[in-house]
């Protein structure tokens, strides 16, 4: 790795910065799709609530670089217990040093991984080239490909007028099957799924008399003009019915019900080319073609 010169500093950050400082940083950047990372946002206000509800909190887990008192860079991580996955938000660095910054960023924060962590996560614009140089150097290998899609409240006017209904509990245990067939190591369990419920938090269906053909799952930030699809998922025996485009058109009518909700998005991974011609032909836009990267711990 590049050695930090020594005018560079690393400083933990503290509470207050957290607001003043990291998350207009990692948001002004993140806007420039050669320095994107897919688990930052891109305007203050939502970086500084995302920052707001990660676990451990951010003090305990971001560094920044100084050059003098100019931030040049910041690097830190959200985890999972269950899954034992670390994602790390950035490298974001503001320096013609680019790699020496990012490597003395990730060899701070790598102490501070909690012990049920097994395994990185690095996910960014494939146009950023600088953090692909960074993943390989750090020994991260490629997890897949995947695509951000947006979707502007004008383009409803081309969608169909579909609906699906709101999940009832006589379909909560064939939800949670579904949800482990097709998705078994989501970040998300099924169980997990039917918790979020809730105003801003939707499950809609398709039923068959008692059987489950398929859900999606959305949801809307009306404080910030955002929606977002989590899950779209059908029966495998039901496929080839034009189910998943009923469920995606269904649920961007509840997102848009909302009169906040100027724009949504979801993710697609690139190799599964049915469901990217899904959404693009609801009218879905690729945002940033997107990366992920993992490397073990140990």
């Amino acid at each position: 790795m590049s050695p930090l010169p020594e005018k560079f500093t690393l400083r933990p950050v503290s509470p207050e910065q957290v607001t003043t400082v990291l998350a207009p940083f990692l948001a002004r950047l993140n806007r420039e799709p050669e320095r994107h990372i897919g688990y930052c946002d891109d305007t203050p206000e939502m970086m500084v609530d995302t920052l707001g509800r990660m676990s451990p909190v951010p003090v305990d887990t971001f560094r920044l670089a100084f050059e003098g008192e100019r931030l040049v860079g910041a690097l830190g991580f959200d985890t999972d217990a269950r899954l034992g996955r670390a994602w790390l938000f950035g490298p974001q660095v503001e320096h013609e040093a680019w790699h020496a910054v990012a490597d003395a960023l990730f060899t701070a924060v790598c102490p501070l991984l909690p012990e049920h962590v097994r395994e990185l996560e690095l996910y960014y614009d494939v146009r950023n080239t600088r953090c692909h140089e960074a993943a390989v150097r750090w020994g991260f290998t490629s997890a897949g490909d995947s695509y951000v899609l947006r979707f502007e409240r004008d383009g409803m006017t081309g969608v169909p007028h579909e609906t699906a209904e709101s999940l009832t509990p006589a379909h909560h245990d064939a939800l949670k099957v579904l949800h482990h067939e097709l998705w078994p190591v989501s970040w998300l369990t099924g169980e997990q799924l039917l918790e979020k419920q809730d105003e801003n938090h939707r499950l809609l269906v398709l039923t068959e008399g008692p059987e489950l053909l398929g859900y999606v799952f959305a949801k809307v930030q009306p404080e910030f003009g955002e929606g977002f699809i989590e899950h779209v998922a059908v029966a495998e025996r039901a496929r080839g019915r034009g189910l998943g485009r009923k469920l995606v058109a269904a649920a961007l009518r509840w997102m848009f019900s909302w009169d906040e909700v100027k724009v949504t998005h979801l993710v697609a991974r690139a190799e599964n080319e049915p469901a990217v011609r899904l959404y693009r032909g609801l009218g879905y836009q690729v945002l940033h073609p997107m990366r992920a990267a993992r490397r073990p711990i140990g």
